[in-house]
């Protein structure tokens, strides 16, 4: 009789055990949460849009260069340049300054001509700068890396 209740209290064991280990198991930890993407790099322009009109190559070409300097948390920043012609309007834009990029998609520019706030998108290599302050410089301008 022992050996018979040996032999049915072991398996009620053994499942006990290892119900209890099953529950407790640990999650793992989290990835960490990324920042925003390096969009350091040279673009040409693909498409300018201010004031409703839409101009790119060959009416308006521009290149667009950014160095990302630092990164840290939800942000990034850096350096950058660009030139946009409108050689039949007479038009040349120029500017030199820092950028400031967030992962929520803000855009900040400090140039020596204009200090910009706005919006970015990067879809693979395409680059998409919408500004919305200052209201004269309202624009959405689109660029290819190079």
């Amino acid at each position: 009789m022992k050996k018979r209740l040996q032999t049915l209290c072991v398996p009620l064991v053994v499942a006990a055990l290892v119900a209890g280990c099953g529950g407790d198991t640990m999650d793992p930890e989290p990835p960490p949460a990324a920042g925003p993407p390096d969009l350091s790099g040279t673009y040409s322009l693909v498409s300018l849009n201010q004031g409703g009109l839409t101009a790119g190559p060959p009416l308006a070409t521009g290149t667009f260069t950014l160095s990302q300097t630092s990164s840290s948390g939800d942000s990034a920043s850096g350096t950058m340049t660009y030139e946009v012609a409108v050689p039949s309007a007479g038009i040349m834009l120029q500017d030199q300054g820092t950028f400031t990029i967030r992962t929520d998609g803000t855009w900040q520019q400090s140039g020596t001509e204009v200090q910009a706030l706005g919006t970015y998108t990067l879809a693979g290599n395409v680059l998409t700068v919408v500004v919305t302050e200052p209201l004269a410089a309202a624009s959405t301008t689109v660029w290819q890396r190079q």
